[in-house]
């Protein structure tokens, strides 16, 4: 017979987990069980209908208020974003566009290709002695 303990058992992250996991499984069945009873489930529903009701209600009050103040809301930062997406995406285009078109007109000698830049050297440092 071995009387050796198992130290991973006794590790304090270990009994964590396991308390967790304990838990979760307990609140999983409870509230299973109470969602099961037709009276539980439609409370639950009429209570998640009131908070958004008053969610919508908070988020109009507070865009009056944002527009009276004369500042942006949420909805206009989004509007914007979308709109510099856009307009990100046309000015991409415009640049392949142009792209295609110099490599087209250096392909028929319209034009000279472009240059290298010239490298520059890195300026040397006068030692003082």
């Amino acid at each position: 017979m071995s009387t050796e303990l198992d130290w991973n058992k006794l590790s304090p992250l270990a009994i964590w987990r396991d308390w967790l996991v304990k838990s979760e499984t307990q609140w999983s069945e409870s509230l299973t069980a109470l969602l099961k009873d037709p009276q539980a489930s439609s409370l639950v529903k009429r209570q998640v209908d009131e908070m958004r009701m008053a969610h919508r209600q908070f988020s109009e009050v507070a865009q009056a208020s944002l527009a009276a103040a004369n500042l942006p809301s949420r909805n206009d930062f989004e509007a914007l974003d979308e709109r510099l997406g856009r307009l990100e995406d046309g000015l991409a285009h415009v640049t392949a566009q142009l792209s295609l078109l110099r490599e087209a007109m250096v392909s028929t000698g319209a034009i000279p290709p472009a240059a290298k830049p010239a490298r520059n050297r890195k300026p040397t440092v006068a030692k003082k002695v």
